[in-house]
């Protein structure tokens, strides 16, 4: 027998490490906590340890898109423009605080919002 590995067992290798890698930063590393209030919005990366704080003037604009995916079923998204041109999309099903965050810029900086971002 020869104990050579065949070389698509190394490309199936390289392949399943980067998909791994992939979901490690899509999941983990990209994690983030998002709290609003005092006039600020903070962004913290807790894996990264790193934190933003965007005060609520250097927000240019704000969205909420509906999207209906089905009969009686929509997707909601908040997307938010700062003036350094960051874009921070929020979606209803993945934060659990959405309708709370969407109020709270109702409430705080209603003349922002905009049909398009």
């Amino acid at each position: 027998m020869n104990n050579t590995a065949a070389w698509y067992n190394y490309v199936m290798a390289v392949a399943l490490l980067l998909i791994g890698l992939f979901v490690l930063y899509k999941i983990f590393i990209r994690y983030k906590i998002i709290r609003a209030g005092n006039n600020s919005i903070d962004i913290s990366y807790p894996v990264l340890r790193q934190t933003e704080k965007y005060p609520l003037q250097s927000i240019i604009a704000w969205r909420e898109n509906i999207i209906k995916t089905g009969k009686n079923s929509v997707y909601k998204q908040l997307e938010i423009l700062m003036e350094n041109k960051k874009r921070i999309s929020i979606g209803h099903k993945e934060h659990t605080e959405y309708v709370r965050l969407v109020q709270y810029l109702q409430h705080k900086i209603p003349k922002k919002k905009t049909a398009g971002v």
